[in-house]
Formats: C-alpha cells, structure tokens, sequence
C-alpha cells in the first residue's frame, strides 16, 4: 500500500513521468542483481552511465546546446523537454545503490522493497538521498507496528514543525526577497539596506529545513527512520562545518562518491584542493543547469579548499579562544553573499546584487520596515531557539542521528505531554490555515 500510495503521489504532479520513474527503478535493480552475481565493473559502469544519462538528457541537454549556440553561433534548436520531478534525487540515489552493491556494502532487495526505496513518498522529491543500507533492513521490521503511537507522535510533532517552518517562514520571506533579486534581474538599482535585508538566506533556510523536517517526520509517521539532512548549519563555525550540517546526505554522497574515488586528500594539500573544487564545481552543476549554479559551487570549494589549508597550519583555529565567537558570523556572511549567484537569474542580476552589498549604489530608501522585522525574527528564530534534531534528539533512532551526536544542541529537549500536544497542535492549524496559495519548496527546482 504504502508502495502503491507513493507512486500515485509522484504521480499525481504528471503521471507521464511515472514511466521515466519506473524505467530508473526496473533497469538499475536489473543491473544490481548482475553486479552482485557478477562482480563485474562494467555492470557497474554501465549503470552509471544510464543514470548519468537520464539526469543529462531532462536536466543538462537544453543547456548543453544552448552553451553551443552561444560559443559557435549554431542555430541548434532547443527540445523543450520539462525537468521531471525528483530526477536529481532519485538519479544519485540509484547511483549510490549500485555502487554499494559492488562495494558489498548492500545487496540487491526484492522487487517491491526496491521499489519503496527509490518512491518512498517523504523523501522522494528533495531528499534526503538515502543509502540503501540504511533503510533496507527496516523493510522487514515487524516491530514498526508496536511503536505506533510513538512513531506517530514523534513523527507528527516534527511534521508541524516543519510545515510551520515553510508556510509561517519560509513563504512570507520570500516576497521580499524575490523583489530584491527580481528588481536586479530588471535591471534597477538595488541599495545597500535592501541587499543585505538577508531575506533569502533565511527564506532558503526556513524552506530546506521545513522540508526535511516534514520528510524525517512524515517517515517516522510510518516507522522508517531517514537519515537527518539539516542540522543547524547557520551556527557552523567554518565552511567545512557548514557542509556537514547543510544537505547533510549530498555532502556524504559527494565525498563517497566522488572526492574519495577522485583521491580525497592521500595526494597532498594541493591535490586536496583541486579534489574539493572540483567536487563542489560538480555539485552546484548538480543544483541547477546554469552557470550561476557553477560559480556559488566553485566558490565554496574554494573556501573549503582554503579552511582544509588553515586547519593544517593553524590547527587551533585563526581566532584566539575569546574571539572564537567571530567564525560563525563570518561563515554566515560568506553563505549569504555566495548565496546570491544561487538565487540571481544571471551573472547581471549577481552582479547588481553584490555592487548594492559593498555599497556602490548607497544605502537606498527605506521604504518597508518588514524585512528587517522578518530578519530579527530569523535571527532569533535560528541561533536562540534548539534546532529540530537537536529538540527531538532523545526521541530519534541512531539511524538518524549517525555523525551528528557531537554537533547536537545541550539544553531543552522534545516531552510528550498536554502542553506540548496543545502547542504544536496549535502551530499545525495556524500553520495549514496559511497554507492555501501554491508556493513550492526551493529544492523542487532541482
């Protein structure tokens, strides 16, 4: 049922797309049953192949030959083929499967688990990328249904939060910074107060966070425990600890997948380097088909290539112990500047934006006192209330929290009771009251 019930939902955006979804699933358990019988690399590159072509062909091809066009002034026409949903997800996600079972580190499962691995439903659409062994065993569980009124209650409870996060948040940042952003896009002049109103880092925030909280709580609803993909990364004290606390899975999936085959850091600092940047130059790429997407990944490898440089010569940190509090407000506004090629239409939109940020174009008028509310209400939100994995620490499976424990929050933690029923009960309906217009989660797009 649950299997039947996450196909209709992927469905239910375009069911053509369920075959693309289908094709993925038949073909790569196919080649994972030969790798495992086999043990032969070219099984395993050719799955890699097929997968890299699937995400090349829907998400790359059209800027592929538009990058063509440009360069040699050919008049190749575009396809027009939409994105299907989830394809970048999914994509790794097989990936990770067949090189696992090459590695022995899983084995191909029956027809039907392999199917509600890659369709699960909470996870699907942004994540977290799951490793096959980290949920195939929980296929089998018997004991999922003498937990009902924990898993439902632990899981519900970090659903509304997250729900809350996105519609209460999230959603009533994003106009001011979608004016920001698209008034640069048009060409106008944006001031120095209204670029740095910091609306779409915590929009962004807000966003992600909200929907891997609904994912971690929708599954729990079920009895499956999904591997936490946010864990406060606005408090991370470097570029490296952010990269461990944001979209912890694709972090993981990168450095297994292609920063350790690639030779990690066995080859010296400088060949560490190279191996980051190019890593993050992939990963942006991944984000989106744009070259925008390209320079905000190139930009952080190079920050992380420069803090694996200071961490070996100044292993205590750049910051004497009193002053130690300054690497996270430097960290933050090195993501906030970076996130503008993120979220800026063109390299001209960028471009406006970081001009307005180092105050070429003045301070601006002060027309809307709102932004600056929602950012102090951010702030507060962010750095002086406990993160969600942190709150429900004592309430989630290990399979959760796996490599977080040391990062985790001290302090109040999550307490069935009336009070907190009634509290989050409350959150939930004020929360789906504001939920009425469509405003899709920033992760969709990829």
């Amino acid at each position: 049922m649950l299997t039947v019930a996450s196909l209709v939902f992927y469905g239910w955006w375009n069911p053509i797309y369920l075959g693309i979804l289908g094709a993925s699933i038949i073909i790569n358990q196919f080649l994972a049953i030969e790798i495992a019988k086999q043990r032969n690399k070219h099984w395993l590159t050719g799955g890699i192949v097929f997968n890299l072509a699937l995400i090349g062909v829907f998400k790359y091809l059209e800027f592929a030959i538009g990058n063509v066009n440009t360069i040699t002034g050919a008049e190749i026409p575009l396809q027009g083929l939409p994105l299907p949903l989830a394809i970048s997800f999914f994509t790794f996600q097989q990936i990770s499967y067949l090189v696992d079972v090459s590695r022995k580190q899983t084995e191909p499962g029956a027809w039907l688990n392999q199917t509600l691995f890659v369709a699960f439903f909470p996870q699907l659409i942004a994540g977290p990328i799951v490793r096959h062994s980290q949920i195939s065993d929980q296929f089998a569980d018997t004991e999922r249904k003498d937990n009902l009124a924990d898993n439902l209650g632990v899981g519900a409870s970090i659903c509304a939060i997250g729900l809350a996060k996105k519609v209460l948040l999230a959603d009533n940042l994003e106009p001011y910074a979608s004016s920001a952003f698209d008034a640069a896009a048009d060409g106008a002049t944006v001031g120095f107060l209204e670029a740095w109103a910091l609306s779409y880092s915590f929009q962004i925030f807000f966003d992600f966070s909200g929907y891997s909280d609904m994912a971690l709580g929708l599954a729990r609803m079920f009895g499956f425990h999904l591997p936490a993909n946010f864990n406060a990364p606005y408090r991370a004290r470097s570029i490296v600890d952010f990269w461990h606390r944001w979209h912890i899975t694709l972090s993981r999936f990168l450095r297994d997948y292609l920063y350790i085959p690639l030779g990690g850091n066995r080859h010296g600092q400088f060949r560490l380097g190279v191996n980051v940047a190019l890593v993050m130059l992939l990963g942006g790429l991944w984000h989106g088909a744009a070259w925008t997407f390209v320079v905000w990944g190139g930009i952080h490898g190079l920050a992380l290539a420069w803090c694996h440089w200071l961490n070996r010569v100044r292993p205590d940190g750049l910051f004497a112990p009193g002053f130690k509090w300054i690497s996270p407000i430097l960290t933050f506004l090195f993501v906030t500047v970076a996130w503008v090629f993120f979220r800026a239409e063109n390299f001209a939109a960028a471009g406006e934006m970081l001009s307005a940020m180092v105050y070429v174009n003045g301070f601006g008028p002060l027309t809307n006192d709102e932004p600056f509310i929602g950012a102090v209400l951010s702030r507060l939100i962010i750095w002086r209330l406990p993160d969600t994995i942190s709150l429900f620490q004592n309430a989630l499976d290990p399979r959760t929290l796996e490599g977080l424990q040391s990062d985790l929050q001290k302090g109040s933690r999550w307490k069935p009771g009336i009070g907190t029923a009634i509290g989050l009960a409350s959150l939930f309906f004020f929360a789906i009251i504001n939920s009425w217009t469509v405003a899709e989660f920033i992760y969709y797009q990829f």
